[in-house]
């Protein structure tokens, strides 16, 4: 195994991960906030909560679930398999709202360029691991 195939795809779970835990925070902590910044009102207290849950929660656990797979050897391989089928939902349907409803601000187009980045890194990952085994 060489050391592209040893590397490459537990940092990119780690840097995932770390962003992911992030983000996370930073929605928990001023969901209003950041939601804002993406061009989303909320009418209620209870769509405050209900996106802190799972914009904040769920973040957090997907981060530290990913720092596990970077960190554990067995996970490594699964973890990446999530994230090409994360990042593949993520661009699928970012995709409808940015090219078929026209509906984006620079904001989204630069999460958008993100998640097209995050979806190549982690197909290359897995094609690492694959030619590594």
């Amino acid at each position: 195994m060489n050391l592209l195939s040893r590397v490459f795809p537990p940092a990119l779970l780690a840097l995932n991960g770390l962003i992911y835990l992030g983000v996370g925070w930073l929605f928990i902590s001023d969901v209003a906030g950041w939601f804002e910044v993406v061009g989303v009102t909320l009418r209620s207290d209870m769509g405050f909560t209900e996106l802190r849950s799972v914009y904040g929660g769920f973040m957090l656990a997907f981060g530290a679930f990913l720092l596990v797979c970077a960190l554990r050897k067995p996970y490594t391989a699964g973890g990446i398999v999530l994230l090409v089928f994360t990042y593949a939902g993520l661009v699928a349907a970012r995709s409808w709202g940015v090219l078929v409803e026209q509906a984006y601000n620079a904001t989204v187009l630069q999460i958008y360029i993100s998640e097209w980045l995050a979806l190549v890194l982690s197909i290359a990952a897995w094609f690492c691991l694959k030619r590594g085994n």
